[in-house]
């Protein structure tokens, strides 16, 4: 390949390259702030929130007219299941070198933990996680220690939080509460926390300045 057909390709590459990500950049935008895809930055992660926002096949009713909502089958079978695969198939051997850990027991004890890290949160998804609610209270299991609760009485906001997976919403009285990013039915249950949001702000409620924890996940 000559010169010119290399530059030539470089910048045919390069041009594409910033053409995809004004369009990915546009089109997740447009999708609001608390779209599955709200901080989506890559063709990848687009398509690992689609695969993990799939099969929203659970009735969101209990027989007590409380609302229930798990994690879609997608992020509870598919998306394990590929970031397994990634894993199993990835060479570790340059990050440890780069880190400077040459140790076989370091390096095999690292890998055993992760691995027990991720079982733990497999098992959560399939079994744990999960959001009840209904006009006046919502509780979420499986994402914290303990269960949270919070009343919707002085809710104010909701959003996708800007680094973890995770709805968050926030209140006039009460402690930021985190939940799920994947949620079944989830259309129908932002649409619902929006509108009490939107009632209690009319109403002159407003949420507190974000601290440097509620931006940093905490």
């Amino acid at each position: 390949m000559s010169h010119d057909e290399l530059m030539t390709t470089v910048l045919l590459s390069f041009g594409v390259g910033i053409f995809v990500s004004w369009g990915l950049t546009r089109w997740r935008n447009s999708k609001g702030r608390t779209s599955v895809f709200a901080n989506d930055e890559s063709l990848e992660e687009v398509g690992m929130s689609f695969i993990s926002s799939l099969f929203n096949s659970f009735s969101p009713n209990r027989v007590d007219g409380i609302t229930e909502l798990r994690p879609p089958w997608g992020l509870r079978v598919l998306a394990p299941i590929l970031a397994l695969a990634l894993f199993m198939t990835t060479d570790m051997s340059p990050l440890w070198d780069s880190i400077g850990v040459y140790d076989p027991l370091i390096r095999k004890g690292t890998l055993i933990a992760l691995c027990l890290f991720f079982g733990y949160s497999w098992f959560m998804l399939l079994f744990v996680q999960k959001v009840v609610y209904d006009g006046s209270f919502i509780e979420c299991y499986g994402v914290d220690a303990s269960k949270q609760e919070r009343k919707l009485s002085d809710l104010v906001d909701i959003r996708v939080h800007e680094k973890r997976p995770a709805l968050v919403l926030s209140f006039a009285q009460q402690k930021p509460l985190y939940i799920p990013k994947f949620l079944s039915h989830r259309a129908e249950f932002v649409s619902r926390m929006e509108a009490i949001a939107q009632q209690n702000r009319s109403n002159g409620l407003a949420a507190p300045a974000q601290t440097l924890a509620n931006r940093l996940g905490f």
